[in-house]
């Protein structure tokens, strides 16, 4: 009876010290799936703005004094001297340039009269001005090179040359035949070259698509990087607004974006050919990241769940402590517990997004294999019960305030950025969606889509 009594107190202590030992259970593996945000296609409008009263002070520059100086014109006894009176007015509307040329005109004349068989002249010089109109049509060709072609649309006398000589009629008709021809060359000539001299637009435009291939820094804060891949251009009619003439040039491209180092630049491709079509460019499109850590999540999911008991029948835990990490695309969360099991437990699940609580939630939660294995011999009340759903719940990281600093972020990317000098990057955004979720070291990666109006904008043409 004695011996009984000693093997009984002997099993009773096995059984006591079995229910108190602490669980060892191995660590799953820390391991990461490829975080690839895949690459968005946008067409980009290149906005190239020319000044027409940059263009306007720059012919007058051009144009000054003495224009023309003729004698004997057509063999007649006629002289005639042009010269600029006041600087020429531009407007503008699409791609027609229409302009007013106010000139001053000095003639000398033959005057000869016969009465009563006597001969009567003498020379006589009369000064007056004269309003000349031109339009021009601005049209790129297939080289990328401005084409100007300028017509004369007529004149208006402001000040019509008169003599105070009794029976004398200064030949007005003539004289402004004259300074048409004689001008409408030169001035038109003059106008077309200096535009296509001033404005190099295959310059501006190569410049902008060599440069727009180098990625590009958006934020030094979390080392967001943009790299475009132009694939082509579309070219759309010219358009006014206000004084300023706008080429708008759809820039076809893919548009990626990479959270850390600096990616390569890709191989630069060349300008494609010049092509017209009547189509406004769509909207920019982007596929952004944004890191939420671990440590962020761990240290909410604390907050709720530490010194949190949980019963299940006559079974309790509570939660000591709690920390996470990935394991082949799911996340892992490593949970020290104590009371009616102590130890250390891993339980998994999969990491949503849900955008009506605009929020980070734990799907399909399950204890990971090595931790059933070990819950099987010691704990299985803990496998066939309803703590982990208990638990899950917890386990909500809302993001709200990740989703609108990385609007902000991007919005200040947009907001004037220079490319490179003398052309900006401008527009806003106008919607941020959550497309995918993924694990990378240290974090939960938000991928999202960014849709908005930008625009690449060449400011600084010189004329």
């Amino acid at each position: 009876m004695k011996k009984l009594n000693i093997i009984l107190s002997i099993a009773f202590i096995a059984l006591l010290f079995s229910s108190c030992k602490t669980m060892q259970i191995e660590k799953p593996k820390e391991s990461y799936l490829p975080s690839n945000l895949s690459p968005a296609i946008s067409e980009l409008p290149l906005q190239v703005e020319l000044d027409v009263k940059k263009l306007e002070a720059s012919i007058n520059k051009k144009m000054t004094g003495l224009i023309f100086q003729g004698t004997k014109i057509s063999g007649k006894d006629l002289d005639v001297k042009i010269w600029k009176a006041q600087n020429f007015t531009f407007t503008i509307n699409n791609n027609v340039i229409e302009y007013r040329v106010p000139l001053k005109v000095w003639t000398r004349f033959a005057w000869k009269v016969e009465k009563f068989g006597y001969a009567v002249g003498d020379h006589y010089e009369a000064t007056g001005s004269i309003a000349l109109t031109y339009k021009t049509a601005i049209n790129i060709d297939k080289n990328w090179k401005l084409v100007a072609k300028t017509t004369s649309s007529g004149y208006q006398w402001l000040e019509t040359p008169k003599l105070n000589v009794v029976g004398v009629t200064v030949p007005v008709t003539p004289v402004a035949s004259l300074a048409l021809s004689q001008c409408d060359k030169l001035i038109s000539e003059q106008i077309d070259k200096t535009l296509a001299e001033s404005i190099d637009m295959k310059k501006y435009i190569s410049q902008a698509w060599t440069e727009v291939q180098k990625p590009i820094r958006a934020n030094a804060d979390n080392d967001l990087w943009v790299r475009i891949t132009p694939k082509d251009l579309y070219v759309a009619p010219f358009t006014t607004s206000g004084s300023k003439l706008n080429l708008a040039v759809a820039l076809y491209a893919q548009i990626e974006s990479f959270l850390g180092a600096q990616p390569a630049a890709n191989t630069p491709t060349a300008l494609p050919a010049f092509k017209y079509v009547n189509h406004p460019a769509q909207q920019f499109n982007l596929n952004v990241g944004g890191d939420v850590t671990f440590e962020k999540i761990s240290e909410l999911a604390k907050k709720e769940l530490v010194n949190k008991t949980f019963n299940e029948g006559n079974k309790t835990i509570t939660i000591t402590d709690l920390s996470i990490f990935g394991s082949g695309g799911k996340v892992i969360f490593m949970a020290d517990v104590i009371g009616s099991l102590k130890g250390r437990v891993y339980f998994t699940g999969n990491m949503v997004y849900n955008p009506t609580k605009m929020a980070v939630e734990i799907t399909q939660p399950e204890f990971e294999v090595k931790t059933q294995n070990a819950l099987v011999k010691s704990a299985s009340w803990l496998l066939h019960g309803m703590i982990l759903k208990k638990i899950a719940p917890y386990l909500t990281y809302p993001v709200k305030d990740n989703l609108d600093k990385m609007k902000t972020e991007v919005n200040q990317m947009l907001n004037n950025y220079p490319v490179y000098n003398g052309v900006v990057l401008q527009g806003k955004l106008n919607n941020l969606s959550v497309t995918n979720l993924s694990l990378v070291p240290g974090a939960v990666r938000i991928q999202a889509n960014v849709k908005g109006n930008v625009a690449l904008k060449v400011q600084d043409i010189k004329l």
